[in-house]
């Protein structure tokens, strides 16, 4: 189970979901319980016969009309502008270059503040639009044609279009994040067909492939004219994101390896909200990597950040504790993650079947748990996929 807090009381509205992994835990929460008040049966009395005298006449009242009242909703109000967060994260990350840094969760909440991706990943794990408006492919999902919103800019004032999408497959073709991803993708080539269409062409089928646009090495837009080919300095200074690299919501302003990495909202940002609000919605925010456990949920506490992530079970369960006064807020998501352990099947015992089906077999997964901390935080799980996942199998659970 994974874990966001906030200090209450505090301003802070992050553009990013932050995502979190833990070990032998599938999703875990609860549906809201509601109890409704009982019906109460009721019986009415019988009317008894009495004898009764006949009322004299009255003189009845004039006859007056109600006046209607016209009530008038209150429009809904939208978030407001303003404000600064100050994160405190796990770990440092290597380097802000989407195409050449690998890095884990909260290395990619810092690059989604800098970079958009092509296409965008929900919440119930379904993909849609981003920067890439619309796609479609052939018939046996070996070519595939992206359109590309029209009328953004990276930070710098440099128009995209879909050139800077098939510039970017040159610097990406050798980039030690993306390089891998492009073999895997079955991508050959990638062409600017029209001023804001791109052309995928894979060398074998390939149906899921928009699914890789949505990632890091092949999905965030970077300006490819900041990193010329065999320009190792600018390459070094790429790392740094500096202004003009993507065309995400934040343009960083220093950076502080590991110590702070501060950033500034992008004022011509492309995006709005459901109320026409331009996103995003912070005039600033701050990451800050504090590794220790302890250390990062003091400094939540003590008012040195507003908010924090953690990973830890055993963080969430002292976060839990702490919140029952109302001074934090808590978002807990287990998404797909799950942890366990790996057989080498190519060595005695483990290349006996029945040898790991009787270690599986009798594995206790909940005095794992309990001793990882995570009591009453996280489930045993039976597959990769949380319950709340299209891919989750009742029939192996």
């Amino acid at each position: 189970m994974g874990s966001f807090l906030g200090k209450r009381g505090t301003l802070f509205r992050l553009l990013a979901v932050l995502l979190a992994a833990t070990a032998i835990a599938s999703a875990c929460g609860s549906d809201g319980d509601s109890d409704d008040a009982a019906p109460v049966a009721t019986t009415a009395a019988p009317a008894e016969e009495t004898a009764t005298t006949e009322a004299p006449e009255t003189t009845e009242a004039p006859t007056t009309t109600a006046t209607p009242t016209t009530t008038t909703e209150a429009p809904e109000v939208g978030p407001s502008q303003g404000g600064s967060a100050s994160l405190a994260i796990e770990a440092e990350a290597t380097g802000l270059r989407p195409w050449e840094d690998t890095c884990s969760s909260p290395c990619y909440n810092m690059m989604q503040s800098v970079f958009d991706p092509l296409v965008s990943q929900y919440h119930d794990g379904s993909y849609g639009p981003n920067i890439a408006t619309s796609w479609e492919s052939n018939e046996d999902y070996t070519v595939w044609t992206v359109q590309i919103e029209e009328g953004i800019t990276f930070t710098d004032g440099t128009p995209l279009t879909a050139q800077t999408i098939a510039d970017m497959f040159v610097v990406q073709q050798t980039g030690a994040a993306s390089a891998g991803v492009i073999a895997s993708a079955n991508l050959s080539t990638v062409e600017a067909t029209g001023d804001h269409e791109v052309t995928y062409t894979l060398s074998a089928t390939n149906g899921p492939f928009m699914s890789v646009l949505s990632n890091p090495p092949l999905g965030f837009v970077f300006n490819p004219a900041l990193v010329p080919a065999g320009d190792d300095d600018a390459m070094a200074a790429a790392a740094m994101a500096p202004t003009g690299i993507g065309t995400g919501p934040f343009i960083v302003t220093n950076r502080d390896v590991d110590n702070r990495t501060d950033m500034e909202r992008n004022p011509n940002y492309w995006r709005v909200d459901s109320f026409g609000t331009q996103l995003p919605y912070l005039d600033s925010l701050s990451f800050h990597p504090i590794p220790d456990e302890g250390t990062r949920l003091d400094s939540l506490t003590s008012g040195t950040v507003t908010a924090m992530q953690t990973l830890r079970q055993a963080t969430i369960r002292d976060a839990r504790t702490m919140a029952e006064d109302g001074s934090l807020w808590m978002f807990e998501f287990q998404g797909n993650n799950s942890g366990g352990g790996m057989f080498n099947v190519l060595v005695p015992p483990y290349d006996d079947v029945r040898v790991r089906r009787g270690l599986l077999m009798s594995s206790r997964q909940d005095a794992v748990i309990a001793a990882l901390g995570g009591e009453g935080i996280s489930e045993p799980a039976t597959q990769v996929f949380a319950k709340s996942s299209p891919f989750y199998s009742e029939a192996v659970a």
